[in-house]
């Protein structure tokens, strides 16, 4: 990734926390088929999406995903009542 095209900057902090979607260009090289070639690939950059914790009521606090309590699957519940 090119720093100079990817820097980090308040503003697209900022932007990415209010919902913003924020992207990033990846460029390299690879060899294929034999043959080197150079790629450019677009990729999400920032994101306010954070997939291993849930934000709390407060829009503040967080807590591990694993925490949150939910509905247990019945057909789960169904398997282990036959047993």
């Amino acid at each position: 990734m090119s720093a100079r095209l990817n820097s980090l900057t308040w503003g697209r902090y900022k932007a990415a926390l209010e919902g913003s979607i924020d992207r990033a260009e990846n460029s390299g090289f690879r060899l294929r088929n034999g043959r080197m070639t150079t790629y450019n690939q677009e990729k999400l950059g920032l994101s306010a999406y954070y997939d291993k914790r849930r934000v709390l009521a407060d829009g503040i606090h967080t807590e591990p995903i694993e925490y949150v309590e939910q509905e247990p699957d019945p057909v789960v519940v169904h398997c282990l009542q036959a047993q």
